[in-house]
């Protein structure tokens, strides 16, 4: 439990760190990638030495979903943080940045949505057996799971239709 709160408090901190600071809009991307990356990477060492500490006669437990899954669910998104935060870096680089507070609008959009629609913020508190009889007892975890969903896909989108935008003003402007 201590471990999944710090996770949640680095990636609001991180970003909300380099917004205040002012700081170009793919220094957002890469401060969540860097957080997604270190704890993904902690988080599958901690699994592999569990699964090491598994016994021979206990092989049922060697191949679950909590051994092999969330290590690697955030190593995943700290890779797709890094990419848009390269792209975005380029655009930024060669001048075909239009506009930078739309992109980082769209960032935190696509951010909270990952939180919470990626099941991250479900699987970490999963454990803890209030909040599971919660999502279990009213079914919200679906519904939070599908509109975060359709948040990160719109941010995803947005990101994708500003910087082709951007692109080909820059491109008209040349």
């Amino acid at each position: 439990m201590t471990f999944s709160l710090v996770i949640l408090m680095a990636l609001i901190l991180a970003p909300l760190l380099v917004q205040l600071r002012n700081w170009a809009p793919a220094a957002l991307f890469f401060a969540v990638a860097a957080v997604y990356l270190l704890f993904g990477a902690v988080h599958w060492v901690q699994m592999q030495i569990a699964f090491n500490q598994v016994h021979e006669a206990a092989s049922a437990h060697q191949d679950t979903y909590y051994v092999v899954g969330h290590g690697y669910d955030l190593m995943n998104l700290g890779v797709a943080m890094a990419m848009s935060g390269a792209i975005t870096w380029l655009q930024t680089h060669f001048g075909a940045m239009r506009y930078p507070a739309l992109t980082k609008g769209l960032f935190w959009v696509l951010h909270v949505g990952l939180i919470l629609g990626a099941g991250l913020l479900s699987q970490f508190f999963a454990l803890t057996t209030q909040i599971h009889r919660l999502f279990r007892r009213h079914g919200n975890l679906w519904s939070v799971s599908a509109v975060s969903a359709v948040l990160s896909s719109a941010a995803i989108l947005g990101l994708m239709a500003l910087l082709m935008w951007s692109n080909a003003a820059k491109w008209r402007a040349t």
